[in-house]
């Protein structure tokens, strides 16, 4: 089952600045998370520190943040680990 997701202005704007690859890597993430936000190689957890804000595992570098609003994916942030916490 699919889940419908929400992509803010703000991810947009990010997403737009990465290389072709990593929107590509970004993409492939955004459909495993929306087909199954457990898939394993997604590695999805909550944040520590940040409520009700999850992450996903782009690449072993970098993530997509998420949270859930009534049943919907709104995804928030990507980037690399090292930035995750600055702005989740």
């Amino acid at each position: 089952m699919s889940h419908p997701y929400r992509v803010p202005a703000n991810f947009k704007r990010r997403y737009k600045k990465k290389t072709e690859e990593m929107r590509s890597a970004i993409d492939e993430c955004i459909l495993r998370l929306v087909e199954n936000p457990r898939h394993p190689g997604l590695q999805t957890h909550k944040m520590k520190g940040v409520d009700g804000v999850w992450e996903a595992y782009i690449d072993k570098a970098n993530r997509i943040t998420f949270h859930w609003d009534k049943g919907t994916i709104v995804l928030r942030n990507n980037c690399n680990h090292d930035m995750l916490y600055r702005n989740p």
